[in-house]
Formats: structure tokens, sequence, C-alpha cells
């Protein structure tokens, strides 16, 4: 069987505790149910450092209840979360 490459995808936004951990479960949930989250590197980060250590805001929480995503999460920064791993070139 041929290996396949492992891929990055980091989301980010604002304060990391709506959009971009969203997307994250969002996407680790689409990658999980292929079957090929092995191949694939998954984040999300913050360009500001406000809500650095909170947890993912309520609406987005309960949102993901609803649509039975695991959202577990704490927001970080982008500058400490090794943002050079998700690089391209």
């Amino acid at each position: 069987m041929v290996e396949q490459a492992t891929k990055s995808v980091l989301f980010v936004c604002l304060g990391n505790i709506c959009r971009s951990p969203i997307a994250e479960a969002v996407f680790r949930k689409l990658v999980t149910d292929q079957n090929i989250s092995e191949n694939w590197r998954v984040d999300s980060a913050a360009t500001s450092g406000y809500e650095i250590g909170n947890a993912p805001d309520y609406r987005g929480q309960n949102c993901m209840k609803r649509h039975s995503i695991c959202m577990s999460h704490v927001a970080r920064s982008a500058k400490l979360n090794g943002v050079w791993r998700f690089k391209s070139w």
C-alpha cells in the first residue's frame, strides 16, 4: 500500500474561541468519517492573545452538540502554537 503524505490545515481567527475551533472540529469530523484522519494534522489558533486559555464560546459549543461534533478545545495563540509546522513552502 502506498503511504499517504501528511497534510496540514490550520484554522485561524481573532480569538480562537468561535470560528476557528468550529472549523477545526468540523474538519476533524470530516476526515475521521472518511477514515483519513491519520493523513491530516489539524489545528486552530488565534491572532490575538486576549482569549488564550478560554473554552470555546458557548454558542459554538451548543451548535456542535446539536450536530454531534466533538469540540474539546482551549484557545491558544498562533505565535505559541508552532505555526511553522503548517507552512507549505
